[in-house]
């Protein structure tokens, strides 16, 4: 291990390179609480060449390489599957490249964070469309790719991030360093269009979940923020999941183009309510599911007829208009207005202290999402004992079930499930049977949602494997991601385990 130190100290700085055990156990965690593994050695490189020569190096020693951007997700996706190997801190590539105004179109290093590039563009008047994942202010952008990511705000209007991306360089698990669109063209003097001059590579890159390259530099199309908004927020009517599916859909139906549209079920405003994460809800008696959407428009004749489209829609429902200010209640203009967007999306998360996401974050279809919540409250039901363990430890139950709901592109929603628990560690004592009972909770509501047919985005190691694990690829699929993986990646040194790639 010291010969290996030696020959990246060479290629990064000292002050860049660590094998401290304090860093390294500082790099073993992300959000969730039961997946842990030690990396031998944390780097931090600048620039796409030190990315390849810390890669070469990596093959000739076989040692796991794990791309680690903002490091919060939520399936253990940017920490090491067991002890070992070097996690590369993108961190430190964090530059704003070029702001090309007459194109739309910015350039960035990958390590930025969604929050740090938008506070960027809000000086020009623009913004990146979807504002990345939920927990956008430190989420890099190299990482919402990986993830296909969605969640900080505008994802009913342009979906995920990744189809606002034009082009990306990646550096390969062997060393190679590409550029994928327009950028193919080494003729090309800045990027403009991802699809053309062959196929589209970028996408095999897009919710790669780190295991193809190590992504350095994005560009992605940018947008005029138009002049023109209104928000409002409504209190659903008893069965609010199946009132917002029909709301949604009939959105979709008749081609309201609105910027945002999210359903918060019973048990989020029931339980938010009451440990105090919602006082603008605290004067509502029937804590009901709730209910808002976001309009933008470029003039005020336009914004008043999308409203007005928009609330024979939700009132036609039964739903409750609760006034237009935050202090009535409208989520919504504090979620648009008050820059909310990353501060509100996992709220199902923080409702107790300590309490931590074991999370089934998915996409499905807008008709689906109500039988799929139902599904959720039944497995809870039917793992009472599992429940009850934890209780007699910690005294709090396990919360399940799923933060907001919100309306990504096409008629689909993106389901923020999961449940909250507490670490083994509780009460200044270790108790591995809350670890024990957490990993077959987890397992059992993952497959429980896997089988219902929808899209995973976020996949990290926990999901990718365990889709493998009950045989939900079919095995041509795997087959051929197996393929490009070997082809590309032939130590399998790139993210090693995911999608179960071993050596």
């Amino acid at each position: 291990m010291t010969e290996i130190y030696q020959k990246l100290e060479k290629i990064v700085s000292k002050k860049f390179l660590s094998n401290s055990i304090y860093v390294r156990h500082a790099y073993s965690r992300n959000v969730d609480l039961v997946l842990q593994g030690v990396p031998d050695i944390v780097i931090r490189p600048k620039d796409a060449k030190e990315i390849s020569e810390i890669l070469k190096v990596a093959n000739e020693n076989n040692m796991p390489v794990i791309p680690r951007g903002g490091g919060i997700c939520e399936f253990g996706g940017s920490k090491p599957i067991g002890d070992g190997g070097i996690v590369l801190d993108m961190k430190r590539m964090n530059n704003i490249i070029n702001l090309d105004e007459d194109n739309l179109i910015v350039t960035i290093e990958a390590g930025i964070s969604w929050g740090k590039l938008n506070e960027y563009l809000c000086h020009y008047g623009l913004y990146t469309g979807c504002m990345g994942p939920g927990s956008g202010m430190s989420a890099s952008v190299g990482g919402g790719i990986s993830h296909h990511s969605v969640g900080g705000g505008g994802c009913a209007k342009y979906g995920a991030c990744t189809n606002q991306l034009v082009s990306l360089e990646v550096v390969l698990p062997t060393g190679e360093i590409i550029e994928t669109g327009s950028q193919a063209n080494k003729f090309s003097k800045y990027p403009f269009n991802r699809f053309g001059n062959g196929p589209d590579l970028a996408g095999l890159f897009c919710g790669d979940n780190g295991i193809f390259g190590v992504k350095t530099k994005v560009s992605l199309q940018i947008f005029p923020k138009p002049k023109f908004a209104d928000y409002k927020t409504f209190l659903m009517p008893r069965k609010s999941a199946e009132t917002a599916a029909q709301i949604m859909t009939e959105i979709r139906q008749k081609g309201i183009d609105v910027y945002d549209a999210m359903f918060i079920p019973d048990v989020v405003v029931a339980i938010g309510s009451e440990r105090g994460m919602f006082p603008l809800w605290e004067g509502i008696k029937r804590k009901l599911g709730m209910f808002f959407y976001t309009i933008e428009a470029n003039s005020k004749i336009e914004l008043e007829e999308r409203v007005k489209n928009l609330d024979e829609i939700i009132l036609g429902k039964k739903s409750e208009f609760l006034g237009p200010e935050i202090k009535d209640g409208n989520i919504a203009k504090w979620h648009y207005a008050e820059q909310g967007h990353w501060q509100f999306y996992h709220n199902l998360w923080g409702m107790y202290p300590s309490m931590q996401p074991l999370s089934a974050e998915c996409f499905c279809p807008i008709s689906a999402f109500p039988k799929i919540l139902q599904d959720i409250d039944q497995w809870d039901i039917e793992h009472e004992s599992d429940m009850r363990k934890i209780f007699d430890i910690t005294n709090v139950r396990p919360i399940s079930g799923s933060g907001p709901v919100p309306l990504v592109d096409g008629n689909n929603v993106e389901i923020t499930a999961g449940f909250v628990s507490f670490w083994r560690y509780y009460d200044g004592e270790i108790h591995d049977l809350i670890k024990e009972t957490n990993i077959k909770l987890w397992k059992s509501l993952l497959e429980r949602v896997i089988r219902h047919g929808v899209q995973w985005y976020m996949m990290g190691d926990y999901v990718s494997r365990f889709m493998v694990d009950i045989g939900a690829y079919s095995e041509e699929f795997y087959n051929l991601m197996t393929s490009i993986k070997k082809n590309l990646d032939p130590n399998m040194i790139l993210s090693r385990g995911k999608f179960n790639f071993w050596e």
